[in-house]
């Protein structure tokens, strides 16, 4: 998936019902030039590293992450960290895109 697609994909995920309970503000992931309520197609300069957020996400919306096996093969750990984070109601500290 090209860096295109995992935004694309991470903007869904961001506006899935499930993980739209943790009331998160665009503003945390993304650079939104200071908007109150960004749409969907504003959200293209990410803050975080995707694939971090793509597990995130994921584990918010209650759907298989597509990039925890290839976060876990480069770094060994860090998607079930994530993972086991966000289980335990707790907001993991996401690293800046590469």
């Amino acid at each position: 998936m090209n860096a295109q697609e995992l935004n694309r994909r991470c903007v869904e995920l961001f506006h899935n019902p499930d993980a739209k309970l943790h009331c998160w503000h665009p503003r945390m992931f993304w650079k939104t030039n200071m908007l109150e309520n960004p749409k969907p197609e504003d959200l293209q300069e990410p803050k975080v590293d995707l694939r971090e957020l793509e597990v995130m996400l994921s584990e918010a919306a209650h759907e298989p992450s597509q990039c925890a096996d290839e976060l876990e093969q480069e770094e060994p750990g860090r998607a079930a960290l994530i993972r086991h984070m966000m289980e335990r109601g707790e907001m993991p500290l996401l690293h800046r895109p590469h």
